[in-house]
């Protein structure tokens, strides 16, 4: 379309043009606005396995690139064989794990509650209660019986409720077992396409993002160190606590290790809590069974080893990648477990260091 020569213009036709210009880029702008939801909601639904797919995609795509550089003319083949194999050596593995983790949950709550309803641990509490340092402490409190009570109803409650959610879910699961299936296929294809197009698919990203070159690559730069610290600093971490833990509770002989080894993954997500949530109750276990021995060496492997990783190693990759205070991660983490549910450990984070990104450069070039 040709428009007349903004110079020779009278003032009411420059206004007129500018109306002209000014309702072609609000309509094009809302037009775009109203496209992008549309499509946000048309994959709204395969919103978790686009997540996933992605951060699989993302973690293992150093190991894939130097393939991808070797056979350049073999995109497809590459990424069909990578995906492949990550399937066969990472998911259905978790899969399997996550079906042992359901019946043994199953299995626990169900032991638990005939252990309350049983009398047992009103009989362990007395064989507590026999011990010396237990009855000077006792001598304190008047409401002994009201606690031992309370804590008998409330065990009562917890496990019968634990054990339907728990039972209530494999329910749910297999009625919807073709939709299981059907988010396991999307991942599938999902984790191929990102293979074959991610690097196109970033470059696309960076290249509509609106901002200058400068603030694109900070930004974009930290966006990759958070994600890089989180799947290394978080995941990698935890499966490697949670996997020694689970060697060590099975070798102690501590009933449902897988069970408690993957409560001990997802506590060691969280940053302050971590893994000593897990081990350090189940040591406490061993010493009211008297099982002295066994006690000492979870102790000692839960210092020096579980724990390391969580006190040392993983504040320190963590921290240093994503320039985040720790004390910040764990509330980010905590209110993107509430907000997201568990893509929340990748998104908390991010999010968080976006921000901290965009204020630094909001301070350096509009203050």
């Amino acid at each position: 379309m040709v428009y007349p020569d903004v110079a020779s213009a009278s003032p009411a036709g420059l206004t007129d043009l500018m109306k002209r210009e000014h309702f072609i880029s609000s309509f094009f702008f809302i037009a775009l606005i109203f496209i992008v939801y549309l499509v946000i909601r048309i994959f709204s639904p395969f919103a978790s396995a686009m997540f996933w797919s992605a951060i699989l995609t993302f973690a293992l795509y150093p190991a894939y690139r130097p393939i991808r550089e070797r056979f350049p003319e073999h995109t497809t083949l590459t990424a069909a064989i990578m995906t492949f194999l990550v399937f066969i050596l990472i998911i259905l593995p978790l899969v399997v794990i996550l079906i042992n983790v359901t019946t043994q949950a199953i299995e626990t709550s169900q032991w638990v509650y005939d252990y309350v309803r049983q009398g047992k641990l009103e009989q362990m509490i007395e064989s507590i209660r026999a011990t010396s340092w237990i009855q000077k402490i006792e001598t304190k409190i008047v409401q002994w019986d009201i606690l031992k009570q309370n804590l008998t109803s409330w065990l009562l409650a917890v496990t019968k409720n634990a054990g339907n959610y728990t039972a209530s879910q494999v329910g749910v699961l297999t009625k919807n077992i073709f939709f299981f299936l059907l988010n396991f296929f999307f991942m599938f294809f999902l984790t191929f396409a990102f293979f074959k197009h991610g690097t196109a698919i970033y470059e696309f990203i960076y290249q509509i993002a609106p901002f200058e070159k400068e603030t694109k690559d900070a930004v974009f730069q930290q966006i990759n160190d958070t994600f890089t610290a989180v799947i290394r600093g978080q995941i990698l971490t935890s499966f490697a606590q949670s996997l020694l833990a689970g060697i060590i509770f099975w070798v102690l002989g501590i009933p449902v290790p897988v069970l408690f080894a993957f409560f001990l993954f997802l506590t060691s997500l969280v940053p302050i809590l971590g893994a000593t949530a897990i081990w350090a109750p189940l040591t406490l276990y061993l010493l009211l069974s008297q099982l002295y021995l066994k006690a000492l060496i979870l102790a000692v492997v839960g210092v020096l080893g579980i724990s390391l990783l969580d006190n040392i190693i993983k504040p320190a990759i963590i921290g240093e990648r994503t320039k985040l205070p720790y004390f910040l991660l764990f509330f980010g983490i905590m209110g993107g477990l509430k907000f997201f549910g568990l893509m929340g450990i990748f998104l908390a984070p991010v999010v968080l260091a976006v921000f901290f990104a965009l204020i630094r450069i909001y301070r350096q070039q509009y203050l």
